[in-house]
């Protein structure tokens, strides 16, 4: 014979109303700790045999202010979840919000771009394919002026 108002069963019911804040501190928690390891300055290439890192030269004539406009632009694409500074894109994954930082330098004549997860040791392709969207965004972007 079961019993109506077991305590128990109220708890486990109730269990559901926790997940949205512990996901919330969850992130919270982890993009406080990824603060130090962001990256400011371009490096020179990816680490060896690294699983978390693209690096590449797109060949792109541009003044240093166009491209800051059309990385803005690109960044204005990611949704929600990109942040804008220039020389230093943070775009966070969807669901997670996990931080990859992108760096970008302009060389006269291709712009060196590197794309970095703070936190892992494999990003799952999702620096390669980070990088893919930005080389056809400013590929197909209209820029009017060069280096000089």
């Amino acid at each position: 014979m079961m019993v109506a108002g077991n305590a128990g069963d109220s708890l486990a019911s109730r269990a559901w109303i926790w997940a949205p804040a512990l996901y919330i501190v969850g992130l919270v928690v982890m993009n406080v700790l990824s603060v130090p390891l962001a990256t400011e300055t371009l490096p020179e290439a990816c680490p060896e045999n690294s699983g978390n890192c693209d690096h590449r030269q797109i060949m792109i004539d541009v003044s240093d202010e166009e491209l800051h406009k059309a990385m803005e632009e690109w960044v204005d694409t990611r949704a929600f979840t990109a942040s804008f500074s220039e020389w230093h894109i943070v775009d966070r994954t969807l669901l997670m919000q996990f931080p990859d930082d992108v760096t970008y330098e302009n060389k006269c004549g291709y712009i060196e771009v590197n794309s970095q997860s703070r936190l892992g040791g494999s990003d799952f392709g999702v620096n390669s394919d980070r990088l893919d969207d930005l080389e056809s965004f400013l590929k197909s972007y209209d820029f009017e002026t060069t280096c000089q």
